[in-house]
C-alpha cells in the first residue's frame, strides 16, 4: 500500500477478514511452486490411466477402508487431480462425490507438489491451510494427512488422504503405513493401466485380424474373378499353377469394326463407358455357356471353351455363346439408335484346336493360352464381316449337326496354307428356341448341361 505525502491525501483504510488475509498469504507462498509445463505433463500422464470419472472399483475401496481402520480416522480418500478439479476415485466414510471440488479449494492440490506424506494436526492452526474452503467452510476439516501418489515417471497423480473433523496427531508407524498404502494405490493403478492397454491391444489385434480376413476374402474373390475357379483354387492351395496342355478347345475373338476411327472421334470417357457396356454384357453371358473369358486387348474380347476342364461339346458352347454376343450387341445398338448414337458393328471368329494354358507374370499375373489355335482364331476374326460369325473347318466339323453354316471360301494362314471358312448362320430348327435360331432349346441345353437363358 502506498502512503501519500500529506495526511489529508491518504487512501481510506480497508478492513480485511482473517480468512482473506490467510488466502493472500497462501497465494503468495504457493504462487511460484507450480511449474505450469510440468503440470501439463502430469495431467497428461494422469489421463493415460483412464480413471477420471471412472466407475467404483473394489480393489481401491479395500485400500481406503483399511487406511481408515489402521489410522482410526473417519474418512479416507484416493483423490485424483486433473487440470481444474479434485475427484475421488475411492472413498471411505462418506460418498466419494463429497470430495469433488475445484482444484484451488483442495489441500491435496498442495500435497501433490511434495514428495512425502504431509500431516496437518490442526488445519486452522496452520496459515497455509486455514483459508482453504474445505477448512474454513463445510465440512470444516481439522485434521489432514496425505501421501502423494507418485508413479514411476515421477508424476503425482493425486493423493491418499486421511481426514478428521477434529484436531489429532498421527503416530510414526501409521504415517509409514500411509506411505505403504499409497504405493499400493500406485501399483494397482499401474496394473489397471496395463490391463486396459492389454485389452486395447487385444481389440486392435482382433480388428487387425478382421481387416486381414476381409482383405483375404476380397483377394480370393478377386482372384476367382480373374482366374477360372479350378485354376484359382490351385493357386490358393499351392501358390503356383502348372502349365496344362489342352488338346481340344475352341478359341474365340470378337472386335468392333471401325473402332480405331471411333477412338479419335469420340470423347474418351464416353468411349470407355460404351466399351465397358458391351464387355460387361459379354462377361455376364460367358458363365451361362461355360466360356472362360481370358482377356481384352483394346476392343478385342478373347474367350475359350473347353478349359480349364475339358468339355466334349466345347465348340457347340462357343457357337451358342457367340450367337448370344451378336444378339446382345444388336440389342445395345438399338438402344444407341434410339438415343441418336451410332451403333457399333461387331465380328466374331472361332477356331478349334490345341493350346497350352497357364499363368504368367509375378505381381500382375494373368491366365492365358498359347498355341497355333489362338493365332488361327484371331485370323478368322479379322477375316469376318460386321454382324457375322466366321468359323474354321475344325469348328464347323464339330458343330454342323446343330447349326446351319454356309461355306465362304478360304483364307491363307501362316505355315498353314489355305484354310476353309464358314459362316455360322443359326441353330437348326430342331435345336432352336426362337424363329431366328439364336437361342438353344431345352433339348440342346440339356444335352450340353447348360441353363436356359
Amino acid at each position: 500500500m502506498f502512503r501519500s505525502k500529506t495526511p489529508g491525501d491518504r487512501l481510506p483504510r480497508t478492513e480485511f477478514s482473517r480468512t482473506q488475509v490467510f488466502r493472500v498469504i497462501n497465494i503468495i507462498m504457493n504462487m511460484n511452486t507450480i511449474d505450469t509445463a510440468n503440470d501439463e505433463l502430469r495431467v497428461k500422464e494422469l489421463l493415460t490411466y483412464e480413471v477420471i470419472d471412472a466407475p467404483q472399483e473394489f480393489a481401491f475401496d479395500d485400500i481406503v477402508d483399511f487406511a481408515a481402520e489402521i489410522t482410526g480416522c473417519p474418512t479416507v480418500f484416493i483423490n485424483l487431480i486433473d487440470a481444474h478439479r479434485q475427484w475421488a476415485f475411492a472413498a471411505s466414510g462418506i460418498p466419494r462425490e463429497a470430495s469433488q471440488c475445484d482444484r484451488e479449494d483442495s489441500i491435496c492440490n498442495l500435497v501433490i507438489r511434495q514428495n512425502d506424506v504431509v500431516v496437518i494436526p490442526d488445519t486452522l492452526a496452520d496459515s497455509r491451510y486455514a483459508s482453504i474452503s474445505c477448512v474454513c467452510n463445510a465440512p470444516h476439516l481439522r485434521f489432514y494427512a496425505g501421501a502423494p501418489l507418485i508413479n514411476s515417471k515421477g508424476f503425482a497423480l493425486g493423493t491418499l488422504c486421511i481426514v478428521d473433523f477434529e484436531p489429532r496427531t498421527l503416530e510414526y508407524d501409521k504415517v509409514e503405513a500411509i506411505k505403504v498404502l499409497a504405493r499400493q494405490v500406485v501399483a494397482h493403478l499401474e496394473l489397471r493401466k496395463k490391463v486396459i492397454e492389454a485389452e486395447d491391444s487385444q481389440q486392435k489385434l482382433t480388428q487387425a485380424l478382421e481387416i486381414a480376413n476381409k482383405a483375404k476374402v476380397r483377394s480370393e474373390e478377386f482372384l476367382r474373378n480373374i482366374l477360372p475357379e479350378k485354376v484359382a483354387h490351385e493357386w490358393l492351395l499351392n501358390q503356383e499353377v502348372l502349365p496344362k496342355y489342352c488338346d481340344n478347345v475352341t478359341v474365340g475373338f470378337t472386335d468392333f469394326v471401325g473402332f480405331t476411327a471411333n477412338t479419335s472421334a469420340t470423347e474418351p470417357a464416353l468411349l470407355v463407358s460404351t466399351l465397358n457396356k458391351y464387355f460387361s454384357a459379354f462377361d455376364e453371358l460367358c458363365p451361362q455357356f461355360k466360356l472362360e473369358k481370358l482377356k481384352t486387348i483394346g476392343d478385342a474380347y478373347m474367350f475359350c471353351s473347353g478349359l480349364p476342364e475339358s468339355a466334349r461339346h466345347h465348340a457347340v458352347s462357343a457357337c451358342l455363346g457367340s450367337l448370344a454376343f451378336v444378339q446382345t450387341v444388336a440389342e445395345i445398338n438399338e438402344q444407341r439408335k434410339s438415343q441418336g448414337l451410332e451403333p457399333w458393328g461387331m465380328r466374331v471368329g472361332l477356331h478349334s484346336g490345341a493350346v497350352m494354358a497357364g499363368i504368367v507374370g509375378k505381381n500382375k499375373f494373368s491366365y492365358d493360352i498359347w498355341g497355333d489355335a489362338v493365332n488361327t482364331a484371331a485370323r478368322f476374326e479379322q477375316a469376318c464381316e460386321e454382324g457375322r460369325i466366321n468359323i474354321s473347318e475344325a469348328t464347323h466339323h464339330r458343330v454342323k449337326a446343330y447349326f446351319d453354316c454356309s461355306p465362304r471360301g478360304e483364307i491363307e494362314a501362316k505355315n498353314k496354307g489355305m484354310l476353309k471358312m464358314y459362316w455360322l448362320d443359326r441353330l437348326k430348327p430342331e435345336y432352336a428356341q426362337d424363329e431366328n435360331g439364336m437361342r438353344g432349346n431345352d433339348r440342346l441345353l440339356s444335352m450340353l448341361n447348360l441353363k436356359s437363358i
